[in-house]
């Protein structure tokens, strides 16, 4: 009976954990100006292994881009993707699914080893989907930055941490 009911427990433990992720993005990307850049962009991201598809909309400089199941998301690589194809991201906002994270100003939540520090953001319990706006010179235009100025993580890590901090905010 007991080891029904470690089972049961690391079942639902797995299952739960796996359900907080993030499942898609969305990137401004600055200095798109035809289709041959779209597509340049859009043929760069197809890199990245978690990635499950890439919409590209000229009009908007756009990219949406949604994740393949069980796969780690890496917002840096995402970032880089962007401008080793010759353009700058001006925002980048991503949609991660949570599972009851109280989310305020000084708050983290850890997903799969990286950090994320909740800035400028009021005490709220976070079910569901929810949009997270990337903060930070990767993340965003220079113009957009300066309204950041100053903003730091929280997030308390120790000299064993070797994953990733990021600030976000709830939009």
């Amino acid at each position: 009976m007991k080891r029904i009911l470690l089972l049961f427990i690391a079942f639902a433990f797995i299952h739960c954990g796996l359900r907080a992720q993030f499942t898609s993005v969305q990137v401004r990307v600055d200095g798109l100006t035809c289709s041959a850049c779209s597509y340049a962009t859009q043929k760069s991201l197809y890199e990245l292994d978690f990635i499950d598809s890439v919409k590209m909309d000229l009009n908007t400089n756009l990219a949406t881009i949604t994740f393949k199941e069980s796969k780690k998301v890496d917002i840096d690589q995402i970032a880089q993707k962007v401008t080793d194809a010759g353009f700058s991201v001006g925002q980048l906002t991503a949609v991660h699914t949570f599972n009851g994270l109280t989310a305020g100003n000084n708050a983290c939540f850890d997903y799969l080893g990286d950090k994320y520090g909740f800035t400028n953001t009021n005490d709220t319990v976070l079910n569901g989907p929810a949009t997270l706006l990337f903060i930070g010179k990767k993340f965003m235009s220079k113009a957009q930055l300066k309204k950041w100025k100053g903003v730091q993580s929280n997030c308390k890590t120790d000299k064993s941490f070797t994953g990733k901090t990021y600030i976000v905010t709830i939009q």
